[in-house]
Formats: structure tokens, sequence, C-alpha cells
């Protein structure tokens, strides 16, 4: 598969798991979701699904825009959908890192789709940042350790709820 189709993939997967934990753990009757009623999960389920269109419409046009607008309503439906208390209330660190996760995956998508394009923009910064992919790998690894490290702080931590 071509870097750009595997990167984008990736992002959209990831974007599903927290939106799909996020509308699963509003079930719970301490969410804020649960407000609403017995279906409050329908609420981040919404938010999550206008997520995933914001960043297939973000990746298939190539326009950052929408990106930006996906995570805020990943997000939203992740504040909205959390339980009071628990495992899932420890892990919104982890949460935030998967989110970056997910928007560096988003913007290396982009990147591939218009680094073939013989666009002065594209120079401009392959020639500011010499080692260009290689930048952003290591920025993708920074945000895979900063998952990895919230997810052993929250781990540690869970007995202390």
């Amino acid at each position: 598969m071509a870097p750009r189709l595997t990167t984008a993939t990736l992002a959209i997967l990831g974007a599903a798991a927290i939106g799909l934990l996020s509308t699963v753990a509003a079930t719970d009757h301490t969410s804020v979701a649960a407000a609403a009623g017995r279906s409050g999960w329908v609420i981040p389920g919404l938010l999550s699904l206008a997520a995933l269109a914001c960043l297939v419409l973000a990746l298939a046009i190539p326009t950052p825009g929408p990106i930006v607008l996906a995570l805020a309503l990943l997000g939203a439906a992740w504040l909205v959908g959390l339980p009071n208390a628990g495992l899932l209330r420890s892990l919104t660190a982890v949460a935030g890192g998967w989110l970056l996760a997910v928007a560096e995956l988003a913007y290396w998508s982009l990147d591939f789709r218009i680094a073939g394009a013989d666009q002065r923009t594209v120079h401009v910064r392959r020639a500011v940042t010499t080692a260009g992919l290689a930048l952003t790998a290591i920025g993708l690894l920074g945000a895979a350790a900063l998952v990895g490290v919230a997810a052993s702080l929250a781990w540690r931590l869970r007995s202390a709820l």
C-alpha cells in the first residue's frame, strides 16, 4: 500500500478506536452523556461519526482545516462519554496522546499527498526542514512515546482511584 494510504488508514482507524471507546464508555450511568437519559451514548456516537466524516474529508481533499475540527469533535466525544470514576477516567492522558498520534498520521498523509506536486510551498517546507520525512517520523515516534508514558503512569495510578 502507498505510504499516503497507509498513514491515512491508520489515522482513520485510530480516530474510530477512540470514538468507539467514547461511545461505549457513555453507557456508564456516571458519564455526562448519561444525563441525557438511557440513550445518552448517542451524543458521543454522533460526535465521533462527525469527527470521522471530517477526517475522511480532510484526507480525501488535501486540506488540513477539517483535521483540527475532527480532533476537537473526538476530544468532545471523549469528555462527554467519560465516566465520572474508574479506569477510563485515568486514561484521559492516554486518549490525549492518542489524539496527537491521529493528528500526526493525518498530517503525515497530507504531506505525502502534496509532496509529489511541484508546488513552491512544498519545496520551501522541505528546504526549511532538511530532514523532511525523518523529522516527521521522529514526531510520530515522539507521539507514540507520549502515549506509552501516559499509559504507564495511568497503570501505576490505577490503585489510587
